[in-house]
């Protein structure tokens, strides 16, 4: 865990996915010894990132 990433700085977010989703999200989380915390996390940046580049290219 980085050292922002503390329990304190965390948020609870309740949302809605996709089942097969969500399957295949925790599927994975067991293949690599994960947990899917942190697998949503990392897409969630990954996301991010993504936006923010397409935005610094316009």
């Amino acid at each position: 865990m980085k050292d922002d990433e503390s329990p304190a700085s965390k948020q609870q977010l309740g949302v809605r996915i996709n089942t097969s989703l969500v399957v295949e999200a925790k599927v994975l989380a067991v293949r690599q010894q994960r947990r899917l915390n942190d697998l949503i996390e990392e897409a969630l940046r990954d996301l991010l990132k993504k936006y923010r580049e397409k935005s610094k290219g316009k």
